[in-house]
């Protein structure tokens, strides 16, 4: 079984590192997603950043202000 751990952000880059350091610490199992609302902060650069050298870290960034319908 694996785990995922979702974790949806906006303007967090002053956080968002330790935070995947503390999911990964203590879930020891699982691996991250981070679902940035293309914050203009750098929030999705510090993830990649982290993605870069830890394959259990994954980035979606909304790029688009189009909403759309599934």
């Amino acid at each position: 079984m694996r785990i995922l751990t979702q974790v949806v952000t906006y303007n967090e880059a002053d956080n968002i590192g330790r935070l995947i350091e503390a999911i990964l610490t203590h879930v020891p199992g699982t691996d991250v997603l981070v679902v940035d609302d293309n914050s203009p902060d750098g929030t999705s650069d510090i993830v990649r950043a982290v993605g870069a050298s830890n394959p259990r870290v994954q980035l979606i960034t909304r790029t688009s202000d189009k909403i759309g319908r599934a």
